[in-house]
């Protein structure tokens, strides 16, 4: 009987695991492929990269293969890159740009729609139209074309249904010049904020690339004092940071103990660093009691936990599945447990 009770908990396992895998592979199954343009800079790769020209018109191509055994539905969207939390160039989502940014790539590429059925097993061609400015621009717009499968999963208790997107993006880097990682770095310090980050308590010191440029390796570090005092109390360092052209690096002090956010005036010291050169700047900000009260609001947990949504992986209602896949196996064993019992209690001769 053990034999047989490890047997059906292997195989209840098994199935489990297995349609949880189907549920992430249905999820994901389509594939974006660029087709690249003639003045592609770099051949053979995921991504565009072009030489353009003042006033110049294009299309850009992308494929997009369905290889599921089911139809689908797609949204093909553009977006300006823009520098994550991570420090890390982000093509995904949009994010803060800089004031200085002059053309943002949504404002420069088009698309004549944005929904498109996939059947079984189809692929299709989607252009984007490109409208280089008349003018010359320095450095790099770089953007990219993400395309979101839609995938809608009825809720009991919501009539319009909940629904989950899977994203595959392309990045977009367009150039005048072969020459345009050669402007000059520089950097500036935006407005220091009291915010609510995943409902934590949270001071963002905004870091501002104000040139048109992908800098990749900068470092940056930050100390908060309470105004007057040489002792610090918060610190924070990042090393190997991304920044995308003309966008802001949300360097952030998230108070994971709880909502300890306190007003009164501070002094940030803060020093960025990218290849031989650094920056150094110092700002005096105050945390207001309106800005404390406000953060908290935020907080529908003022108990501690941070609640954050992944930005990929199994959605919510995954989890549920599996969660109840799981209360499945143990039901079943438990059974199976009880009915061995019985059978020792109740031998047959």
């Amino acid at each position: 009987m053990a034999k047989l009770l490890r047997y059906i908990t292997v195989l209840i396992f098994v199935a489990l695991m297995a349609a949880a895998l189907n549920i992430s592979a249905a999820a994901t199954d389509f594939h974006v492929k660029p087709k690249l343009p003639d003045n592609q800079r770099q051949n053979g790769s995921t991504f565009f990269d072009l030489l353009v020209s003042p006033g110049q018109q294009q299309e850009l191509i992308i494929e997009i293969s369905n290889l599921s055994e089911n139809d689908i539905v797609v949204l093909v969207e553009v977006l300006t890159a823009s520098t994550s939390r991570n420090g890390l160039i982000s093509y995904a989502s949009k994010g803060e740009m800089d004031e200085s940014l002059k053309f943002y790539f949504e404002d420069i590429a088009s698309l004549s729609q944005n929904q498109f059925e996939l059947p079984a097993g189809v692929s299709i061609e989607v252009a984007i139209n490109l409208r280089i400015p008349n003018e010359v621009f320095e450095g790099a717009i770089l953007g990219s074309i993400r395309v979101l499968r839609e995938v809608h999963q009825e809720e009991p208790d919501d009539d319009e249904g909940s629904i989950n997107r899977y994203a595959s993006v392309t990045a977009v880097r367009l150039v005048h010049s072969d020459n345009a990682e050669d402007i000059q770095p520089e950097f500036l310090l935006g407005e220091i904020k009291a915010v609510s980050i995943n409902y934590k308590a949270s001071i963002i010191v905004p870091i501002r690339n104000t040139q048109p440029r992908i800098i990749q390796g900068a470092g940056a570090a930050a100390r908060i004092y309470p105004k007057g005092s040489s002792d610090f109390i918060l610190e924070q360092k990042f090393d190997n940071i991304s920044f995308a052209p003309n966008s802001i690096f949300p360097l952030s002090f998230i108070d994971e103990e709880g909502y300890e956010l306190n007003a009164g005036d501070y002094t940030a010291v803060v020093g960025v660093t990218f290849g031989n050169q650094s920056w150094n700047f110092e700002q005096d900000f105050i945390i207001t009691e309106q800005a404390t009260i406000e953060v908290i609001e935020n907080a529908p947990n003022p108990n501690g936990s941070v609640f954050s949504l992944p930005e990929q992986g199994l959605s919510t209602w995954m989890w549920f599945a599996i969660a109840g896949g799981v209360a499945i196996i143990i039901t079943v064993v438990g059974l199976i447990i009880l009915l061995t019992r019985r059978r020792r209690a109740f031998p047959r001769f």
